[in-house]
């Protein structure tokens, strides 16, 4: 009750989103700038969209390996797409991680290697995104942002940053044995010990990790170059520099589980954000549109693999 309660209050805030998005803009204005989109930018943002994908991919497989899970690139992508068409109509990636786990797990690969593989996936790729817009911040802002917004985001990375390494200290992590997981079940006790021992045992893959951030750095890149496909769809021309100052704070605000799919938020992120650096809103919009329509066309193909999420013969990973 309480889960299908939680999906209409983030189904009525996508709505109250939207509503505010519609109210502040002229949608004729968007209109005519999507009737003037240059479809040959937009299918290199689709294209981009599909190689954010792939790399993502190999990045998971990467940090499977690291465990000794050893999962071809194109069964790994099967689950990532088909996890990816289902997570565009959940509230947030985590969802995404579950259908992930669920697939692997019950291909029968050991739980703890594959929960604590993907929980690695989301944490890294979320403390790179408040670094990277935190650095951005740091390096590129000057007056243009205000305080509240740049304080919000530089607290934001020292706190959750401050909490993982929280994390890794002995003391810290005897105290969550000791007072947290002992007052679990036996079973759940031991499975999430298991969980923590393999997801801390990446802290000595130092050259795996390394790799892993190189990766990460590539794909924030690609990420940047497809908002500027986007702009360039649309006929906006902004420097590369302005989407690298406000587009990492869009990617922190979009992480927040409080739509379904980023519906609404991604919208009115855009619009508030790209104001910042002299994005007129018909333009904001438009390109908010743009990606929706270029992300959800990359995650498409996952609707014919969805056998892979919903339930694996064992024989068939390899």
């Amino acid at each position: 009750m309480g889960v299908f309660a939680s999906r209409w209050v983030r189904l009525l805030v996508s709505i109250g989103l939207l509503a505010v998005v519609i109210r502040l803009v002229d949608w004729r204005a968007i209109w005519a700038v999507l009737r003037g989109v240059d479809a040959a930018w937009v299918w290199v943002a689709v294209g981009l969209a599909a190689l954010d994908r792939l790399l993502l991919n190999y990045r998971w497989q990467l940090l499977l390996s690291a465990r000794g899970l050893m999962l071809g690139f194109l069964r790994l992508l099967r689950v990532q797409l088909a996890a990816n068409f289902l997570g565009s109509f959940l509230p947030s990636t985590l969802g995404v991680d579950a259908l992930r786990i669920a697939a692997l797990c019950r291909a029968g690969l050991p739980t703890p290697q594959v929960v604590a593989s993907t929980l690695i996936d989301r944490a890294t790729i979320v403390v790179a995104t408040l670094l990277f817009g935190s650095a951005m911040v740091l390096l590129l802002a000057g007056w243009r942002l205000p305080d509240e917004l740049r304080t919000w985001v530089l607290l934001t990375t020292a706190a959750v940053c401050a909490a993982c390494l929280a994390v890794l200290h002995p003391t810290v992590r005897r105290w969550i044995s000791n007072r947290l997981l002992a007052r679990l079940p036996e079973r759940m006790h031991r499975l999430a010990s298991d969980i923590a021992s393999a997801a801390l045992a990446y802290r000595h893959q130092y050259r795996r990790m390394a790799w892993v951030a190189l990766v990460t750095a590539v794909v924030f890149l690609i990420r940047i170059l497809f908002t500027k496909s986007l702009a360039l769809a649309c006929g906006a021309d902004v420097n590369i520099a302005d989407l690298l100052l406000v587009i990492p704070i869009l990617w922190i605000v979009v992480m927040l589980p409080v739509t379904i799919g980023g519906i609404g938020l991604q919208d009115a992120g855009y619009v508030a954000l790209l104001a910042l650096v002299g994005v007129p809103p018909p333009i904001a919009v438009s390109m908010s549109l743009l990606e929706h329509f270029a992300s959800r066309l990359v995650a498409l193909p996952g609707a014919l693999f969805l056998a892979d999420i919903t339930g694996v013969p064992r024989q068939q990973v390899d």
